[in-house]
């Protein structure tokens, strides 16, 4: 880690009938100027105690990473913090949990039987199946895990401003309990910047394989904090980069015309109101910066046109990407070595919902809508519209096939989209849509991998857009 020496405090709490000794290999895995400190609950959770603990500690630059009911308790522990007029962490770290405003369908066996704890547990959470032999090993491990479940089971999260401070979430790519999708939700917790990382590992990847780069990138993010860098890798072959960008928190992206190539601004000026223009403006600064973030150096230049009417990059590690635009949020998913696609639409009334969904949407597709609660049809509508719309991106198809003739209907909740399609069409059945709630939206990204691996972050003027543009054209 470069520049300065001074030294950061991540004050890191464990997970239900967890110890600070689950983060004792933290302190050697991450090097100075970081200093991993793990939080001890003698008088199980609870924030304010845990909070005037470690406030005489607790002194700038530090930052918090809680692990499964530990990213709860420090989220309010930040909350308590923000109460007493302390200063903030700069970062505050969340792994394997549930964004706080979601109650947590665990919590509720706090008080269930040992024969039944035990099963949901190794079940839900990979436990170690030796809790069912082992009575000793149950004595152990249960009564501390009870306390946990019963603190996350009597939580009630109250409203408040969301925190100043960037959160960064982290996902085990294999955890039964919690998808990475789910953990979008802590965006809403924060005005500042918010990313998710997904890494190998179930549930408890911070004691298993997934370990390693779990400190590896709270390093990096550290980093960033403290030295004012923003390292910006490329995607892995298994993942897929989310870029999520609200334009109406990003004034000053949406007036950068000197940012634009010629046929862009040309566009831009052909727009006759002053919303869409800006809009238009800021998807393409959008696209560009993170572009060249990627080490794309397209600057000003015209982006290059594939088949079906696709933009490309011309890239030595084989850059993909697909930008989606509704109402003012733009979507950009970014991969390497394979296509993407991706769609967004904002939650909106539409002007004429059974026209669109006739034109649309296959009979099957229709009956599904038409059997949906009237308040949920819009939401079930959007949802297969951005998947169709997703895949056709991807493919490159666009305008050649008509959405209505390949099907999403029967689709199971929760896990990846197949289409059903004709055999004229069966390339089209080879993608697998994944859906991302968004506030205010829904997302759809299509790829051909079986199972990926979820980056995303959300930018705005004020959390920073990594690199700016090159003016080299």
């Amino acid at each position: 880690m470069s520049g300065g020496s001074t030294e950061c405090a991540l004050f890191c709490f464990p997970y239900a009938g967890g110890d600070e000794t689950a983060f004792w290999p933290w302190r050697s895995a991450l090097a100075p100027p970081v200093r991993a400190h793990p939080v001890e609950l003698p008088d199980g959770p609870s924030p304010r105690g845990v909070t005037r603990a470690i406030a005489g500690a607790a002194r700038p630059p530090y930052a918090l990473y809680g692990h499964s009911m530990g990213a709860r308790l420090a989220f309010e522990v930040a909350r308590e913090l923000r109460r007493l007029g302390a200063p903030p962490p700069v970062r505050l770290f969340v792994g394997a949990a549930r964004p706080p405003h979601l109650r947590e369908p665990l919590a509720r066996y706090a008080e269930a039987d040992e024969a039944e704890l035990v099963d949901q547990l190794v079940r839900r959470v990979n436990a170690p199946r030796e809790l069912r032999d082992d009575a000793e090993l149950r004595g152990l491990l249960l009564p501390p895990l009870r306390a946990g479940l019963a603190w996350l089971n009597s939580y009630r999260f109250q409203p408040e401003p969301p925190l100043e401070v960037p959160v960064v979430a982290v996902a085990g790519a294999g955890d039964p309990e919690i998808a990475p999708t789910e953990m979008l939700g802590w965006a809403r917790h924060t005005c500042a910047a918010f990313r998710l990382h997904t890494v190998a590992g179930d549930h408890m990847f911070i004691r298993d394989r997934g370990a390693g780069s779990v400190t590896d990138l709270v390093a990096a993010e550290l980093s960033a904090a403290l030295c004012g860098e923003a390292p910006l890798r490329l995607p892995a072959p298994d993942e897929v980069h989310v870029w999520l960008a609200p334009l109406a928190e990003m004034p000053l992206a949406c007036a950068a015309t000197d940012e634009l190539s010629a046929g862009e601004a040309s566009r831009a000026g052909r727009l006759r109101h002053e919303a869409d223009r800006r809009r238009y403006i800021g998807r393409c600064v959008v696209l560009r910066r993170l572009l060249d973030r990627y080490g794309a150096g397209v600057g000003t230049g015209e982006l290059a046109i594939g088949g079906g009417g696709k933009p490309y990059v011309s890239h030595p590690a084989g850059l993909r990407f697909s930008l989606s635009h509704s109402g003012g949020t733009v979507v950009v998913a970014v991969t390497r070595g394979h296509e993407v696609g991706a769609d967004v639409e904002r939650m909106r009334p539409l002007a004429n919902f059974e026209a669109f969904c006739e034109g649309a949407l296959d009979p099957a597709e229709l009956a599904e809508i038409a059997a949906a609660p009237e308040e949920a049809r819009l939401a079930v509508a959007l949802q297969i519209w951005t998947a169709k719309e997703a895949v056709l991106k991807a493919t490159g198809d666009g305008l050649r096939v008509e959405p209505a003739s390949f099907s999403f209907a029967g689709q199971p909740h929760g896990m990846p989209w197949q289409a059903a399609a004709p055999p004229g069409l069966a390339r089209l059945a080879r993608w697998r849509v994944t859906h991302l709630q968004l506030p205010g939206a829904v997302a759809a990204i299509a790829t051909e991998l079986h199972a990926w691996r979820l980056r995303f972050e959300t930018v705005t003027d004020r959390s920073g857009l990594p690199g700016r543009v090159s003016r080299s054209g």
